[in-house]
């Protein structure tokens, strides 16, 4: 190395200024294929895979109040919160399936009346003590205790939990039921921790907010203001996680009071992504550099429901009033094709495969409507009920308009949430209302739409009855051949298709941003927006080369 350093010492003077050209270029030829050629070796005996580390700022527009799986709330930041600490025996896997999560396996009877549930070995709380049989059939009949008052005890009414041994669990169900795997995906509590608190205490107690679970992040430190009102939630990773261990060493939720808020803390970065994201800044955050826009399908639609007791509301008219709406331009025009058009109810994962374009004629409409006396000097006239909210507004000013076309005149009747749930949903004194409708990636139509449901607490909103659509619907409740469920979800959409109770119009997406860094996050499909995190375990942020195994 000295002789050549010498040589060139004495020889680099004498070089003509073409040569030493030349010579540079030979050396950085040379240092770049010997780079690429340790590159390419490289790559053929090792891959790259995940590796642990980091934090990850998280905004949501709410604040936690109850994390608790049992209250099951309507709020947002406590579905969030609650996914990620606390396991069920069953998870959703995110694209229309159920895999087991503290469940080893599930063993059902001929008569699919009995359920017997095995629990993994070695799985634990997050302070240690282990998990058995005995906190499932607690957390079952806390939620069936009236005193609990959980919003979940109609799910359970009627089932029966046993303890069969501590790895052991048996579920007892008084009719066959084919989607009860779905309710068990219910998230667990440990019976040690709270078998000592009154029911009447439960919605007070500490842990609702500082939680011991199961789940792959465990509760670290929250920060509250002066008002007792929580700002902030840390969470740890997991590290005795009974299955993998979450690479994303910890989890930082801040919570806001408005989306402007929110959408503020990002840009400031004080966040690295939040959740719900409005359709008005969906082409803002697609051109951000660092940030992804992800949207979640979820299992539900919303739909203009017709009160079939209204004499006007005849199958003509419904094919009259569905076909002056073009749903395309709906899906571009108001949710910049963030939502699924549908031309039949969505019924997962089996609708998935059947997403069709819908199809409009203002000139067909018409026809039908002149044919039954109706015009622009004699409209058909009702009032659509619809809740105060921005995208409902949005969705109902494109209906009236398009229906003005055929010579409908429509008067929007707007009110807060609670307000047409309590006066006009439970009472059915609407003419039509814009409504969705969740059912779950078992598709259950039971609630929704089967004829013995008409009345609240029913969710039959068109108060529809088909005696063919009631058999069907009761069938697959207790039928567990997927088959056979998948060819009477093709009647049932038959009948939908031809009777028209309903005018379905979109799937809606859940849109929330994550930073570009995180990768592993895979889940496409879920009930609750809460289910983004479903495979939290498998997101990461950093990638470390690793040799591969022959």
């Amino acid at each position: 190395m000295n002789r050549l350093a010498l040589f060139f010492k004495k020889t680099w003077p004498n070089f003509s200024l073409l040569e030493r050209i030349f010579c540079f270029l030979f050396l950085f030829s040379l240092i770049v294929g010997l780079i690429f050629l340790f590159n390419f070796f490289l790559n053929k005996i090792t891959v790259e895979v995940p590796k642990n580390g980091g934090s990850l700022k998280l905004g949501l527009i709410c604040h936690p109040s109850l994390i608790n799986p049992i209250f099951l709330s309507i709020n947002d930041c406590d579905r969030d919160l609650t996914e990620v600490i606390f396991d069920g025996l069953f998870e959703i896997d995110g694209k229309g399936g159920i895999v087991p999560r503290l469940a080893e396996k599930v063993e059902i009877s001929p008569d699919g009346k009995t359920y017997t549930v095995i629990l993994k070995n070695n799985i634990f709380w997050h302070d240690g003590m282990p998990i058995t049989s005995e906190d499932v059939a607690f957390t079952v009949e806390t939620i069936q205790n009236p005193k609990i008052k959980s919003p979940l005890r109609l799910n359970w009414e009627g089932i029966v939990v046993e303890p069969l041994s501590s790895s052991v669990v048996r579920f007892y169900l008084r009719n066959p039921y084919g989607s009860f795997l779905e309710h068990l995906t219910l998230k667990i509590i440990p019976k040690h921790i709270w078998q000592n608190i009154e029911p009447e205490n439960f919605a007070l107690a500490e842990y609702n907010l500082k939680p011991v679970g199961s789940g792959p992040y465990l509760f670290e430190s929250l920060e509250k203001d002066k008002n007792g009102k929580i700002l902030g939630y840390s969470l740890l990773a997991n590290q005795d996680y009974y299955l993998t261990p979450p690479k994303i060493n910890n989890l930082v939720f801040h919570f806001y009071n408005s989306y402007k808020e929110a959408k503020e803390a990002l840009l400031k970065k004080e966040i690295e992504g939040f959740s719900p994201v409005s359709l008005e800044d969906i082409k803002f955050f697609k051109e951000k550099k660092g940030i992804e826009l992800k949207n979640l399908v979820l299992t539900g639609y919303y739909a203009v429901f017709y009160n079939l007791k209204n004499s006007i509301f005849t199958l003509e008219i419904r094919k009259a009033l569905e076909l002056a709406i073009d749903k395309n331009q709906l899906v571009s025009e108001v949710f910049k094709n963030q939502v699924l058009p549908l031309d039949n109810i969505f019924l997962p994962p089996f609708s998935l495969k059947k997403i069709n374009n819908s199809t409009s004629s203002l000139k067909e409409a018409e026809e039908i409507l002149s044919k039954l006396g109706y015009s622009k000097d004699k409209p058909l006239k009702f009032k659509l009920y619809l809740p105060d909210d921005e995208i409902a507004l949005n969705v109902s000013n494109f209906l009236i308009n398009s229906w003005k076309k055929i010579g409908v005149e429509i008067e929007p009747v707007v009110l807060p949430p609670q307000q047409l749930t309590q006066e006009v949903i439970e009472t059915r004194t609407y003419d039509a209302l814009f409504f969705g409708e969740i059912i779950g990636e078992a598709a259950d139509l039971y609630s929704f739409w089967h004829s013995s449901q008409i009345n609240s607490p029913g969710l039959n909103l068109s108060l529809y009855k088909n005696k063919n659509l009631d058999a069907l619907i009761e069938e697959n409740r207790i039928i567990l051949d997927s088959k056979k469920r998948e060819e009477n979800f093709e009647k049932i959409s038959q009948i939908f298709k031809e009777e028209k109770p309903a005018l379905f119009l979109y799937n809606s997406y859940y849109l929330y941003l994550l930073p570009q860094k995180v990768k592993g996050n895979n889940i496409s499909l879920a009930n609750l927006p809460s289910e983004r995190f479903a495979d939290i375990s498998n997101w990461y942020l950093y990638t470390q080369k690793k040799l591969k195994l022959k």
